[in-house]
């Protein structure tokens, strides 16, 4: 063979491998993990109209996009995609309880395996009842924050928890941690935070189950204690709730920095406005009165405790509604443990009763959760970038807020745990 005939079967070759070489199919590119939840009525924001006839685009744990209409994968060219139909349904934001006890138990001699089982069917109703997630402001112990821990890492069903742990007190308060001079507080604010508390709770207060936490009750700390207290949560960046209940105790407490007060009961019109100035919440957990009623109605409670609870009755109401009209930020918290679990709603429903407007019962339970937490840019509403926590109702509560209770589907962070 010539020169020239070998140069032009080297040519050949060549061309030959080159064929095959482009033959060779492609590594396939990896299939990603999307979801298309078709809404019909989907609340993306409360607070804003709802919109009709939605698809949220879910990546994984998050929401990518929200298009108008019912989009197809094919639509989107990822034929691989899921799609989920909820067009009969009101789609919205997974709702928040911002005072729970999910571990809590009645007893003196309670050991941690009960409150750990009990914190893990509690978590379970509440998910159920579309709360994905929770503030848990009082467990006796660590479990809570293990519980929390398990939740976020998916060995457990459950809400996400912002966990306080133990509450700070006074003298021995009731599963509690001592706070006895400035650094007895400190030294017990450092211990929860270093247990791995998100949040720091005081008894500003004594409990509404006794007589010190009516009206003219008087604050439980010292200023150096309370200001030791603040101090550590400050110097660690966490966040600081005050239970609290007569009219002095949230005034007293609100002079150092809180960012919470649950229950006050009654409040009055200078802490009001000082909370609204300092962008403090109002945590009422108001579906506490369901249970008092009941004590009440079926005679279980007479004479002083009686007359107690009846004031708590009857001002507590008046209390919110002040609150809400002189637009103090407000968020939902049930104070479930003391009340039911899985009936997180009655907050909602309470509130509604009330004459607070079903919106803004529903803001208040995702939005100014979400606000309250410091978590607006992960949570609150349906949007893109944040976890994709969605709930669908087979019922619009704008309409009846009772429909708060039909929830047929649930998803938190992208993974559905209820799909009726």
């Amino acid at each position: 063979m010539g020169r020239t005939g070998l140069f032009w079967l080297i040519l050949l070759v060549m061309a030959s491998w080159a064929g095959l070489s482009h033959a060779t199919p492609k590594k396939q590119e990896v299939v990603k993990n999307i979801t298309l939840v078709h809404a019909g009525v989907l609340l993306a924001v409360p607070g804003q109209p709802p919109l009709m006839e939605q698809t949220i685009v879910i990546e994984g744990r998050k929401i990518r996009e929200i298009r108008p209409g019912y989009i197809t994968g094919a639509d989107l060219m990822m034929p691989y995609a899921k799609i989920i139909d909820l067009k009969d349904e009101f789609v919205m934001p997974g709702l928040m309880d911002m005072h729970v006890h999910l571990t809590l138990m009645k007893g003196d001699d309670i050991k941690a395996d009960d409150m750990a089982l009990e914190g893990v069917i509690n978590a379970r109703k509440t998910l159920m009842a579309g709360f994905t997630t929770v503030r848990d402001l009082g467990a006796r112990g660590n479990v809570i924050f293990k519980l929390r821990d398990r939740i976020s890492e998916g060995q457990i069903d459950g809400p996400r928890i912002f966990a306080a742990g133990q509450i700070i007190g006074v003298g021995r308060p009731d599963g509690g941690m001592e706070c006895n001079g400035p650094e007895s507080c400190r030294r017990t604010t450092r211990s929860l935070i270093s247990s791995g508390a998100d949040w720091i709770k005081i008894y500003a207060s004594c409990s509404g189950s006794k007589f010190c936490s009516d009206q003219d009750g008087a604050p439980m700390f010292f200023e150096d204690e309370i200001e030791a207290v603040i101090g550590v949560a400050k110097k660690y960046g966490i966040k600081v709730a005050a239970h609290s209940h007569p009219r002095d105790s949230a005034l007293f407490v609100l002079k150092y920095g809180v960012s919470s007060i649950e229950h006050g009961s009654f409040m009055n019109d200078k802490a009001l406005k000082a909370m609204k100035k300092q962008g403090v919440y109002f945590v009422p957990t108001l579906s506490v009165h369901d249970m008092l009623e009941k004590l009440k109605s079926d005679g279980k409670v007479k004479g002083r405790m009686l007359a107690h609870n009846d004031a708590f009755l009857k001002i507590h109401p008046q209390t919110i509604m002040r609150a809400y009209r002189k637009g103090v930020k407000m968020a939902t918290g049930s104070d479930a443990g003391i009340v039911p679990h899985g009936k997180n709603y009655r907050e909602l429903e309470r509130f509604v009763d009330l004459g607070i407007s079903p919106m803004d019962a529903l803001k208040m339970a995702t939005v100014n959760g979400a606000d309250l937490l410091g978590r607006t840019q992960e949570l609150g509403t349906v949007a893109a970038g944040k976890f994709a926590d969605i709930i669908a109702l087979s019922a619009d509560p704008l309409q009846d807020i009772y429909n708060i209770e039909k929830i047929v589907f649930v998803m938190k962070e992208g993974k559905i745990y209820k799909k009726e």
